[in-house]
């Protein structure tokens, strides 16, 4: 949202927006970790059962955009009061498809719509607080020539290594340090960092979703360039206002629809996805269940559940209600190990309630000292809806072989 600040604080919000980017790389490139699939883990007590990935980032893009939308409203105001502006909530996701916009969207402005694209790049510096880096003429001509890179698609600034990107806003953050602190000399950033900046602003900026790009690239990269020169927004910027509202709103409206229409369609693509894969698993998990039928040793409950005692403990069993200590080794029908209290060198803590239904009825069977397996269909343990990305898919049946270490 753009709201009313000190331009003074503009480059360490222009770079916390950046590192908001460094941490999107490094989720997309990161493998989850085994525990982080387990039907139970040592940090965390409440099972949760979380929508596919590509759905939740669709959301994240309809909020971003919605968030475009409202911020025209608050830059005119902003402007009015002849106030800086900064961006605290940049999308930090790729943008989707531009939208098409309406043929009468821009016959109604005042202003030709050359100024309006050229005004965006002009806020979108104001915004970031650019000029406060203090930058000399070359240092801002490689940050709007990033920018136009970004805008154009000749690079994709998720495929450089994070850890040059790093290193790229590593320069920008000790110059925006020295700048704070009034250092007598400000640390150079060199022309490629400010490129890559570049580039990552066009990301962070909803320029894209907006529906802007190759053709707009120029005009904005221009008014990026004479924002950046100026630590206050020029006063003739108000009278353009009105128009520049009329003209970015429908194109909000637009990417918002758009995006609304990405999350529907992500959405419907993970649930028939997940029903698909989980029909196979669960019947493979059903002829798994039925052939333990040939232990004598193995019971059922009335749930569904079965499982195996093979030490009964105490005789002081816990109920629901309880909060337990338990060292435990899960696995799939296959033998595929997801997730180990005894790797992690240390038994695992949590309300019985809190847990997956097979697995918390299942620890009811023993008491204090007990040692049981569990056998958990799909319906008592994560249905068609597993953690994303983890070795547990939907349907599976899950096996636990459980130790109850104390009832507390």
């Amino acid at each position: 949202m753009f709201k009313k600040s000190d331009l003074q604080t503009g480059s360490s919000i222009f770079l916390a927006a950046a590192a908001l980017f460094l941490v999107a790389c490094g989720e997309q490139s990161s493998d989850p970790t085994p525990a982080a699939d387990a039907a139970v883990s040592a940090d965390a007590e409440v099972v949760a059962v979380e929508k596919p990935v590509v759905v939740e980032a669709a959301a994240e893009v309809v909020e971003a955009v919605a968030e475009v939308a409202g911020a025209t409203a608050e830059v005119v105001e902003a402007v009015e009061e002849v106030a800086a502006v900064v961006v605290t909530e940049p999308a930090a996701l790729p943008a989707p498809a531009a939208p098409a916009l309406p043929a009468a969207s821009v016959a109604l402005l005042e202003v030709p719509e050359s100024e309006l694209i050229e005004m965006l790049g002009y806020l979108t510096a104001q915004s970031g607080g650019v000029a406060s880096l203090k930058l000399d003429a070359a240092g801002i001509a490689a940050l709007a020539g990033g920018l136009q890179k970004g805008l154009s698609s000749e690079v994709n600034p998720q495929d450089f290594p994070q850890e040059a990107m790093q290193a790229a806003f590593g320069q920008a953050q000790a110059r925006a340090e020295a700048v704070q602190t009034e250092a007598a000399e400000l640390p150079a950033i060199t022309p490629d960092a400010l490129d890559k900046i570049g580039m990552v602003m066009v990301l962070q900026s909803g320029l894209a979703q907006l529906g802007f790009g190759a053709a707009d690239a120029e005009l904005i990269a221009k008014g990026f360039t004479a924002g950046a020169l100026v630590s206050e927004m020029d006063p003739a910027m108000e009278a353009k206002m009105p128009a520049f509202q009329a003209f970015i709103q429908p194109r909000a409206e637009a990417a918002q629809a758009q995006a609304q229409l990405a999350q529907a369609e992500a959405q419907a693509a993970a649930e028939k996805a997940g029903a698909d894969m989980a029909v196979d698993n669960i019947a493979a998990g059903q002829a798994f269940i039925e052939g333990l039928s040939a232990d004598a040793a193995v019971q059922s409950s009335e749930s569904g559940l079965h499982y195996k005692v093979l030490e009964p403990g105490s005789d002081v069993k816990p109920t629901m209600s309880d909060k337990v200590l338990v060292h435990y080794k899960g696995t799939l029908i296959d033998g595929t190990q997801f997730d180990s209290s005894y790797d992690r060198g240390e038994p695992a803590e949590f309300p019985l309630n809190a847990v997956v239904k097979g697995f918390g009825e299942g620890l009811t069977k023993v008491g204090a000292g007990g040692k049981i397996v569990l056998y958990i269909p799909s319906e008592l343990g994560y249905g068609n809806s597993p953690r994303p990305g983890g070795a547990i898919k939907p349907g599976d049946t899950l096996i636990f072989e459980c130790e109850l270490v104390e009832i507390r």
